[in-house]
């Protein structure tokens, strides 16, 4: 198996809600314990080799997505513990006083609702009332098990309901949406700001403790390849400038959110000097670049583990 990052996003602990796909501490040290501490690559060592082309087969490394406060509050104490640092991909709008609904959101589905199938009940209820001609059309011929295959972790509930967010309503259409769901329940997205997303001074920490900083876009689009090119540029020259005003240097890594990319995602990313880059997942890809490093989603790894 060639080299590849073990790809992380949220936690829980006493502060941070038990979400879905949410791990514990504990779980997070079990992880590390299946893949083997000594296949685990320092950050700063694994990049070097990956731009010297001298990885090995099995080198492994630790990636955290989205800049989240539950990484840096629950996996960062226990990695400094264990002596180990990974590459932490982080999007800026978060940093400069925006609320980026993709998080937002997940926590107000994970704290406002008893489980995530009330939730999805209420949004496909939502969805239905005010599309009730296009949600029955769309849906006809809609096979969950077709959407999403290389998600198996995914249930059918999930399938559908980003299905529905993402080739149904689209950006447009889906924010009114959830911004009624959160009326209704009296949820004002500014009072959890500081409990979703680190700030600078939590990059900086990790910088100085031999982590990597790396790009992961501006706003968090889901479905970046069908941005434009100028728009796509735009999304990661504005992260490249937050990172390189708060840390002092260029990012020369990436993961592309969502996995979404093209290829002028990836000539936009070599023309801001970024030479390695990260999928969402552990299939091959036609024409492989540095750029589209494999990764293994915690979930899977929590599956073998219980298998």
């Amino acid at each position: 198996m060639t080299a590849f990052g073990a790809m992380f996003h949220h936690f829980y602990d006493d502060s941070h809600p038990m979400g879905q796909g949410a791990i514990s501490g504990q779980e997070f040290c079990d992880i590390i314990d299946h893949l083997g501490r000594e296949s685990i690559l320092p950050a700063e060592e694994w990049l070097r080799r990956a731009l010297t082309d001298s990885l090995e087969d099995n080198d492994i490394c630790l990636t955290f997505d989205d800049a989240l406060r539950c990484q840096y509050d629950v996996a960062y104490p226990i990695m400094k513990d264990m002596g180990l640092t990974g590459l932490w991909f982080v999007y800026s709008s978060v940093f400069e006083g925006n609320n980026e609904a993709l998080e937002v959101y997940r926590y107000f589905r994970t704290v406002y609702f008893s489980k995530i199938e009330d939730f999805y009940d209420a949004f496909f209820l939502q969805v239905r009332s005010t599309y009730p001609e296009e949600y029955t059309e769309r849906l006809a011929d809609f096979k969950p098990e077709n959407y999403l295959a290389a998600d198996s972790f995914y249930t059918e509930e999930d399938r559908i309901f980003r299905f529905l967010r993402d080739d149904v309503l689209g950006v447009e259409r889906y924010h009114p949406i959830m911004l009624a769901m959160m009326d209704e329940k009296d949820f004002d997205p500014d009072s959890i700001r500081e409990r979703l997303w680190m700030n600078d001074s939590c990059l900086v920490a990790l910088q100085q403790d031999a982590h990597v900083i790396g790009l992961h876009s501006y706003t968090h689009p889901t479905r970046m390849k069908e941005l434009s090119a100028s728009e796509q540029h735009l999304e990661y020259k504005k992260n490249t400038e937050h990172l390189g005003k708060v840390l002092g240097n260029r990012p020369v890594c990436m993961s592309h959110p969502c996995n979404s990319y093209n290829d002028v995602t990836l000539s936009a990313l070599k023309k801001l000097g970024i030479q390695v880059g990260f999928r969402a997942y552990m299939d091959t890809v036609p024409s492989w670049t540095q750029l589209e490093y494999p990764r293994v989603d915690h979930a899977m790894i929590m599956r073998e583990i219980k298998a």
